[in-house]
């Protein structure tokens, strides 16, 4: 009978390499909704969502 030493970390490994795969193979959520909304309608949904903000912003909690 033999014993296997605990690797702690090897989850977490796993986990990243597919989870990244999966972030490569699809499209952007913004791509998406052009495919199935048509151009117009996602600026418009999007924008309304966003307020209008450009880019990423932080967190608003202090």
């Amino acid at each position: 009978m033999s014993v296997l030493q605990p690797q702690p970390m090897r989850g977490a490994a796993l986990l990243l390499v597919h989870c990244s795969a999966v972030a490569d193979e699809r499209e952007s959520a913004y791509t998406r909704l052009e495919h199935k909304l048509g151009g117009e309608l996602t600026r418009l949904l999007v924008f309304a969502l966003t307020g209008g903000q450009t880019g990423r912003r932080g967190s608003s909690s202090p």
